[in-house]
């Protein structure tokens, strides 16, 4: 598994894990408190109430993708190595960031 770097104009970095989450397999919809998604937990955390925690076996698959959108919508760009692969297996289009 590998990790992609993002990065906004201020010069926020962030990793976006590829592949999937073995976190949110135990803690639902939690990580994505920590991510600053706190809409997305929130849902999440109902969903897997309402599942029993079923609803982690599919999340654990999409967490890292949702992710990774939810920061291109935001301003953050691809840095560094590993884009390649990651937009590939997301599924995602975005240009990388210039290096500076």
């Amino acid at each position: 598994m590998m990790n992609v770097s993002m990065q906004n104009d201020a010069g926020v970095v962030r990793q976006v894990k590829v592949g999937f989450s073995w976190t949110s397999f135990f803690f639902g919809g939690l990580p994505f408190f920590f991510r600053g998604m706190p809409v997305q937990g929130l849902i999440w955390v109902i969903i897997s109430m309402i599942t029993m925690g079923l609803s982690n076996l599919y999340l654990m698959f999409v967490i890292n993708k949702q992710t990774a959108h939810y920061y291109l919508e935001r301003g953050y760009r691809p840095v560094g190595p590993g884009w390649e692969q990651a937009s590939a297996a997301w599924n995602i289009s975005a240009q990388p960031m210039a290096a500076k």
